[in-house]
């Protein structure tokens, strides 16, 4: 049974057949992304020697994940997402706590 930490995911089984053993001096890797707001999960392949290409979405709902560079199991995808999702939070509650001493002249 899958542990999702709570969060729904769709497309977790085809984002971890996407991604792929590549050689280690391969230029080939997947970006694996989230949408926070829909639950879905995906991949961008690249190939780019020293992973100098990388895709940017301008929607704050968007997470990227990581980039892939082996088999990656639909668990160890959950995980991940659940981890990035968590330092999304915990970074978002750290820049609010931020402005907030900066309105009370604490900073």
């Amino acid at each position: 049974m899958l542990n999702l930490h709570g969060l729904k995911i769709k497309g977790l089984k085809e984002a971890s057949e996407k991604t792929q053993d590549y050689a280690f001096n391969s230029c080939m890797y997947n970006e694996i992304f989230y949408d926070r707001a829909t639950g879905e999960v995906w991949t961008v392949f690249q190939c780019s020697l020293g992973h100098n290409t990388w895709t940017k979405y301008h929607d704050e709902n968007i997470i990227k994940v990581c980039n892939a560079t082996e088999k990656m199991s639909m668990q160890y995808l959950a995980d991940l997402i659940a981890e990035a999702v968590a330092e999304e939070d915990l970074e978002a509650a750290w820049e609010a706590e931020i402005e907030r001493q900066y309105r009370k002249g604490l900073l």
